[in-house]
């Protein structure tokens, strides 16, 4: 092998190693340790308004969801983007019109459940919205 090659492997390495550096560095975390977290499910249409405080340690806000599914009345279902809330306090959205938007301290969510951190003191609304 030529040092030609060996250089340009040695190079691509790097660079592949330094951008999944980078990307854990900069991804979102959870924060690990006891939290106690809110979550809000509103869907005005049916005079649903629930809050409800929940103690955790999961990282991320599916497993949160996923361990209250039962008192949350949740469904999910799996899309090519990951999964999404379909269902809240036994509502199901009505996809061809309505969704749960998230919204995590009042700020709407850029990601879905499975990519949202959880940290303490959090506030996490779902409210049914229309398109």
């Amino acid at each position: 092998m030529n040092k030609k090659k060996l250089i340009s492997i040695l190079i691509i390495l790097i660079i592949a190693i330094g951008g999944l550096s980078l990307y854990r560095a900069l991804s979102p975390k959870g924060v690990e340790g006891n939290k106690e977290v809110t979550i809000n499910v509103i869907v005005e249409g049916e005079n649903i308004n629930y809050t409800e405080n929940f103690k955790t340690d999961e990282l991320f806000l599916e497993a949160v969801l996923s361990a209250n599914s039962k008192e949350l009345g949740l469904t999910m279902t799996d899309t090519q983007y990951g999964p999404m809330v379909t269902g809240l306090k036994d509502y199901m959205a009505d996809e061809t019109k309505e969704f749960f938007s998230i919204s995590i301290n009042g700020v709407d969510a850029m990601v879905g459940v499975k990519e949202i951190p959880v940290n303490d003191k959090d506030v996490y609304t779902f409210e049914v919205k229309g398109f």
